[in-house]
């Protein structure tokens, strides 16, 4: 009797001790973490909430709020703050060490993208250049762009986290053939000496370095760049101001929608489809206190309009 009596006591001791930290934990202000002003990922996500003004007004979010620069920096806060929240590409999840949150129930994966049930998505989009310094850095731009319709390309998309449909997509080969004279003729060159140039996104820059990886192999050896400093940068430096900079780009990822009749007046015929990603609200692994939110809660946790600020508010 007495040595249930003792267990019972200690079982006791635990259940309350546990409770502790969770009330401790629940005590503690939210720490929110979000992109910069140029990212797509941010602009993509605040629309969702229906504050698309907060995408490049800090003024309009929470109180904690802190800027990250990219993907990988917001990772690494939110993996090393236990109270912090942040958004994510769902293309990065995989491996990050966080916790990605259902939103309205609903899971955050390929299949509930596909099918219509994960709310928090967007695109990623490309855009080229509409002017080449040479007719070979034009041509292998353009047969780049092709590769990532190709079997081969869509299946590297895929294994980089992006969401495709590869329904009546053509292999490399066939691809190819249906190809400018000019194109092909390149391709079969040694290109060893040209360098295409590719950034924006941070969120689209596994898919980019993996495509270049491929497309190395399949055109004439040619350099494949990576330089991804977020969205705002692909229409800058392969349309905009930064075009015939350092900095230039022969293609540029985005993670929203491209603005052709607005900041981004692309030509015509530069920009396309990419892939279609999810956004994920991710938490640190040792917040047990959240697992699923809804929109009106995360509206509520990243604007500073009806604001909650500790995580016993979150329910």
């Amino acid at each position: 009797m007495k040595k249930f009596v003792l267990t019972l006591v200690l079982l006791l001791g635990l259940g309350l001790s546990a409770c502790k930290k969770e009330d401790d934990f629940g005590a503690k202000d939210i720490k929110v973490y979000t992109r910069d002003s140029a990212s797509g990922t941010r602009e993509a996500f605040f629309e969702i909430l229906g504050a698309k003004a907060a995408a490049k007004d800090n003024s309009l979010l929470a109180p904690s709020m802190s800027e990250v620069t990219g993907n990988s920096d917001m990772i690494a806060k939110v993996k090393g703050d236990k109270y912090g929240i942040g958004y994510i590409s769902l293309s990065s999840l995989d491996g990050s060490g966080l916790k990605g949150l259902k939103v309205g129930g609903v899971a955050p994966t390929k299949a509930n993208v596909l099918n219509g049930t994960y709310a928090v998505k967007r695109n990623f989009n490309y855009m080229i250049r509409s002017e080449f310094a040479t007719p070979a850095e034009e041509y292998l731009t353009k047969a780049f762009i092709a590769y990532m319709t190709s079997v081969e390309g869509l299946g590297t998309i895929a294994t980089e986290g992006g969401i495709v449909n590869t329904d009546g997509a053509q292999s490399w080969n066939d691809v190819k053939a249906g190809l400018s004279e000019e194109i092909k003729t390149q391709l079969g060159k040694d290109n060893s000496a040209i360098t295409l140039k590719l950034g924006g996104s941070t969120s689209v820059e596994k898919i980019a370095t993996a495509l270049g990886r491929e497309f190395k192999a399949v055109a004439g050896n040619v350099n494949v760049v990576n330089n991804h400093t977020g969205s705002g940068d692909a229409y800058k430096r392969t349309q905009g101001k930064d075009k015939d900079s350092a900095n230039a780009l022969h293609i540029g990822f985005l993670s929203r929608e491209v603005k052709a009749s607005g900041d981004e007046p692309a030509t015509a015929g530069t920009y396309g489809w990419l892939a279609t990603d999810a956004i994920v609200v991710v938490v640190n692994e040792d917040n047990k206190l959240v697992s699923d939110v809804t929109l009106e809660l995360l509206s509520k946790i990243f604007l500073k309009e009806n604001n909650i600020s500790k995580w016993k508010e979150v329910k």
